[in-house]
């Protein structure tokens, strides 16, 4: 029998309960925090196909002959690699000399078609994107390194800069299509190089 308080079996039985929650608990919390972050990801994704939609609508002569944003004597074809539900699995990229009758592949699986690939930042600079971080420099970003840094489009899963990853824009039955391939910018993330600027966090970041 006890006068005041707990005793010490109590105790100890308040202590298991509470690793036993805490055990079942903080998993679930990583888990949906991560489903979070990944649901954010995808709904940027659509809005960055949407907005490369808009650009491609606005600039139909250069989807419809492949033309590079950088040099209008360069026509670009994307081959798109489809699953047996028709979603694409990949794509790949090549250039030809554009005309009308240029034979391009048109199997089960694969369709090519005549493609402008363009970067995030380029969409934020032809006004269908916008910058998730603005000026963020202050004067604080490494020389000659502002372009990267200052103002950026943020992956929210991982929290990198987006900046140069790519949107396929190509033009299919009299419609403009967009597709941006999650998977090679989050390669080029995961293993950047000299020339590629994707792995710099924003500074508040």
């Amino acid at each position: 029998m006890r006068k005041n308080g707990f005793t010490l079996v109590e105790l100890l039985a308040v202590i298991v309960l509470l690793a036993i929650l805490m055990v079942i608990a903080v998993p679930n919390a990583f888990k949906l925090a991560a489903n979070v972050k990944n649901q954010a990801y995808n709904t940027k994704i659509e809005l960055i196909e949407k907005a490369a939609q808009e650009f491609g609508q606005s600039n139909l002569s250069l989807i419809r002959q492949g033309t590079s944003l950088t040099n209008s004597s360069q026509h670009t074809t994307c081959t798109f690699n489809f699953n047996n539900k028709k979603d694409i699995e990949s794509v790949s990229v090549g250039t030809k000399s554009y005309s009308e009758n240029t034979p391009l592949i048109n199997q089960d699986k694969r369709k090519e078609y005549w493609c402008t690939r363009v970067a995030l930042a380029d969409l934020v600079k032809y006004n269908n994107l916008g910058w998730d971080e603005e000026n963020q420099c202050n004067g604080k970003c490494p020389s000659g390194q502002e372009i990267y840094y200052n103002n950026v489009i943020v992956n929210p899963n991982s929290n990198y800069i987006m900046n140069n990853c790519v949107v396929y824009v190509y033009y299919r039955n009299n419609r403009v299509y967009a597709y941006f391939d999650k998977n090679e910018c989050d390669r080029k993330q995961e293993t950047p190089n000299s020339n590629n600027f994707n792995e710099y966090r924003p500074l508040n970041g």
